[in-house]
């Protein structure tokens, strides 16, 4: 039927037009819904007819496309069709990644110096162990020593959901300067202590204590500044493995002041070394987003997500155990008769090829998903400490701290990107981080000490063996659980 002319329109001023724009969408969708479409323009006037019959032959067809839609078999073939003009009149917009500024490269520097201030310096206490054992504290039991290192591995993530929070609020500038006085004095304290109890107090509640308030923050950062980029989840890759450099940093350092300057000097050089550090950190880290104005500190809300749950649940269990062959490296190839001076660099191996594992499986994380990178990475940890006490000889124990650091170091990276992932706003980041790392802190405390203790019982550390190797898998399995619960929340495998 043709389009009226405008003479038409002066001739005929009583016939109606389309009501409106609702009127317009109800004519289009009748269009798509039943394929017919007989050239009218929607804007033009109604051909004729009154408005009353406009109206009701449009809520005709309503009722008759709702019918439709009722139908199963019938709102399937509807839903089919519409998938197929929405593939080909929408193609799929390309993906738009921000660029990073300077301040956001400067402020993963800042990160990286935090880690090696914190987990680098737990990843480094074989030394103090083994130090500890021959001289301050040769009376002492190595499990009763290792409440010192267990300390600082618990107090290092469990004051997350303390800072974490203080973090959204906007409070990195005050985290960063309390955490570094407090880790400097502590520092210089352990240089004057001679008991087992000064030590404790100083170099384990205090170090951890100070590290607790600045690790969670600066992992935080990252979400402000690498967000929306390419390089989101490498960034937190690049962040861990600021661990690993301090685990062969840190190491050689005190091997190399311990016997030529003692105890009290050694600490206190490695003290100020700390102090530069933080001076770096307190101008490199930084954020982009406003502050929250509620601070949210302990929120267990945040465990209404019941992938949140399995994900943690997992982490926990890990964390009894991930760094075993870490933490007794040194004394494990010892008592199998290699050299002191061969053990000592155990950790350094570590580390050091921690650093593939770390920022490696973090690339394919890109792609795959963190919590994917996560779960495998777990259960290898488990695999590999159920085969601990098959290393036996120099050459296979250095293979094996190999091994296990590339596996250890790859799960230890994916941890933080994975936890942040839950957050649904990015000032939220900081409380996802703080609550996991607070949850799995009170793991972090009892493991080091119930692994010391099942090494004092069986020296030939299988009972340690068969422990962290059963829980690792075991977290393994449940962050696997969490995969599939997150992918039926997103609607995509990659997680």
């Amino acid at each position: 039927m043709s389009k009226p002319t405008d003479a038409a329109l002066t001739r005929a001023p009583s016939r109606p037009l389309y009501p409106d724009e609702k009127a317009l969408q109800r004519s289009k969708s009748r269009a798509s819904t039943t394929g017919e479409f007989d050239g009218q323009d929607p804007l033009a006037p109604y051909p004729g007819g009154d408005l009353d019959e406009v109206e009701e032959e449009d809520a005709g067809a309503d009722r008759a496309d709702r019918s439709r839609r009722a139908d199963p078999e019938a709102a399937a073939e509807l839903k089919e069709s519409d998938s197929a003009r929405t593939a080909v009149d929408e193609p799929p917009a390309k993906v738009v990644y921000e660029k990073v500024k300077l301040k956001g490269w400067l402020n993963l520097v800042g990160a990286i110096l935090a880690n090696m201030l914190c987990f680098g310096m737990t990843q480094s206490f074989a030394t103090f162990q083994q130090y500890y054992s021959k001289h301050e504290l040769s009376h002492v039991s190595g499990s009763t020593i290792s409440w010192i290192g267990a300390i600082q591995f618990a107090f290092c993530p469990m004051f997350g959901c303390v800072s974490g929070p203080l973090f959204d609020a906007g409070y990195l500038r005050h985290l960063v300067l309390i955490s570094g006085f407090l880790y400097v004095f502590c520092l210089m304290m352990a240089s004057l202590s001679t008991q087992y109890y000064q030590l404790l107090l100083s170099h384990g509640f205090g170090v951890g204590l100070a590290m607790g308030l600045v690790f969670a923050p600066s992992v935080a950062t990252l979400s402000h500044h690498f967000a929306g980029t390419r390089f989101r989840i490498l960034a937190y890759g690049t962040q861990a493995s600021g661990s690993a450099v301090a685990g062969i940093f840190f190491p050689a350092m005190l091997n190399h002041l311990l016997p030529r300057y003692g105890f009290a000097w050694a600490m206190r050089i490695l003290g100020f070394t700390v102090l530069g550090f933080f001076i770096v950190i307190f101008f490199t880290l930084s954020t982009t987003v406003p502050p929250r104005k509620k601070i949210a500190v302990l929120s267990f809300s945040v465990f209404q997500n019941r992938a949140y749950c399995l994900y943690v649940a997992g982490v926990c269990l890990v964390s009894l155990s991930l760094f075993n062959p870490l933490t007794f490296g040194v004394t494990y190839a010892v008592y199998m008769g290699v050299p002191f001076e061969v053990a000592s660099y155990a950790p350094a191996i570590n580390n050091g090829v921690s650093i593939i594992g770390r920022i490696i499986p973090l690339i394919a994380a890109q792609k795959v998903g963190p919590i994917n990178i996560l779960g495998v990475f777990a259960i290898g940890t488990g695999v590999l400490q159920l085969l601990w006490t098959l290393a036996k000889t120099t050459a296979g124990i250095m293979a094996y701290d190999a091994v296990y650091g590339i596996i250890a170091g790859g799960y230890a990276a994916a941890i933080n990107p994975g936890a942040a992932s839950f957050a649904p706003q990015t000032n939220q980041s900081g409380l996802y981080l703080g609550m996991c790392f607070f949850m799995s802190s009170f793991f972090w405390l009892v493991g080091t000490p119930i692994s010391a203790a099942l090494i004092d019982k069986n020296p030939t550390y299988l009972g340690a063996s068969l422990f962290g190797g059963t829980v690792c898998a075991l977290g393994g399995v449940s962050i696997m659980l969490c995969t599939i619960w997150r992918r039926r929340q997103l609607g995509t495998p990659w997680v």
